[in-house]
């Protein structure tokens, strides 16, 4: 049984970090989701409207977003 001990500090920096990163990860997924409800709502805006041009606009603001979500799962 070779357990690592830290020192106390260096655990509690490490814990720290470790919420940190898991408060930026579920607050980057929150907008992200947002994003993607907004853009898709823009997107059915402009199908009504016939606005080709706002159409390309979110589908392409859709699309990176996507993309970014694919490269994270990479």
């Amino acid at each position: 049984m070779n357990k690592q001990v830290y020192p106390v500090n260096q655990l509690r920096v490490f814990i720290n970090t470790i919420n940190d990163l898991s408060a930026e990860l579920l607050l980057q997924e929150a907008m992200d989701e947002y994003n993607r409800k907004s853009y898709n709502d823009k997107i059915e805006e402009a199908l009504l409207e016939k606005d080709e041009e706002k159409f390309i606009k979110y589908t392409n603001l859709l699309k990176e977003l996507t993309d970014e979500d694919t490269e994270d799962d990479e």
